[in-house]
C-alpha cells in the first residue's frame, strides 16, 4: 500500500459502534497531526497533511492469498471509499465521508454537507460530507452561505450558487472549488441536470503538497 494505513472495523469481532470508531479515529489523526505539523515542518521544511476517506457497508472480509497472511476487506463499500481521497483534493476537505456512514453515527459528530458526487466506476451519486475537525477555522456564518449556495447548484442555477460561494470562497476551499465548477457549468450547461458533482477522473493516491493516509484499500484491478 506505499505510504497508505488500512484500518477497518466490526471484524473479526463484532464491535456495535464500528462507523463511530471509524469515524472518530480520522478526527482524532487530524488533530494528532496539527500538533505535530510545526516539527515536521521544521525538519522537511513543508507542512505534512493527510486525507482520510471513512466509509460505512457491507464488506467481505478474510485472508485471500494463501502463501502468506493477507487479511482484508473488498466490496463495494470499499471501492467507493478507494474514490473518495480524490474527492477530498477537489473540495479541499480532509475528512470526507458517504451519507452512509454519516446515517450510521447519527448525531455523534456534527457534519457538513459538500456534495452528491458520481465517482468514477461508481453506481449511483453519493451524498458526501465532511466531518468536524476540519471545519473549525469557518465560521458558521460561512456554513450557511455556503448551504445556500450548495442548494443554488442542485437547482441548475450557477450564476447564484456564484454569487453565495464566492464572499466565502477565500476562508473555505470547498466554496472556491464550487466557483469553478460552477463557472465552467455556467458556459456549458449541461442537459439533463441533476444536481451531481461528476467527477471526471479517477483521482490517485498522493499528490503535489499532499500525503495520504488510506482507511481503505483501492478498488481491484
Amino acid at each position: 500500500m506505499g505510504d497508505a494505513i488500512i484500518a477497518f472495523w466490526n471484524a473479526p469481532l463484532e464491535q456495535p459502534d464500528h462507523a463511530e470508531r471509524a469515524a472518530r479515529s480520522a478526527i482524532r489523526c487530524q488533530a494528532r497531526l496539527a500538533e505535530l505539523r510545526p516539527a515536521f515542518r521544521e525538519k522537511i521544511g513543508k507542512d505534512l497533511a493527510i486525507a482520510h476517506r471513512p466509509e460505512h457497508g457491507a464488506a467481505i472480509v478474510g485472508t485471500w492469498i494463501h502463501s502468506r497472511f493477507d487479511y482484508t476487506v473488498l466490496g463495494d463499500a470499499v471501492n467507493l471509499a478507494s474514490r473518495l481521497e480524490g474527492i477530498n483534493k477537489q473540495f479541499g476537505t480532509w475528512i470526507l465521508a458517504s451519507e452512509a456512514l454519516r446515517n450510521a453515527v447519527g448525531d455523534a459528530f456534527a457534519a457538513r454537507e459538500i456534495s452528491r458526487v458520481a465517482v468514477v466506476g461508481g453506481g449511483r451519486p453519493c451524498g458526501l460530507r465532511t466531518l468536524p475537525e476540519e471545519e473549525t477555522v469557518v465560521r458558521a456564518d460561512a456554513h450557511r452561505a455556503f448551504a445556500a449556495g450548495l442548494e443554488e447548484f442542485y437547482a441548475g442555477r450557477f450564476s447564484g450558487a456564484i454569487g453565495k460561494f464566492q464572499p466565502i470562497a477565500e476562508i473555505d476551499p470547498a466554496a472556491a472549488a464550487y466557483v469553478r465548477k460552477c463557472r465552467v457549468l455556467s458556459e456549458q450547461p449541461p442537459e439533463g441536470w441533476q444536481g451531481v458533482w461528476t467527477a471526471t477522473e479517477k483521482m490517485t493516491r498522493g499528490g503535489a503538497g499532499m500525503r495520504a493516509i488510506d482507511l481503505f484499500p483501492p478498488p481491484l484491478s
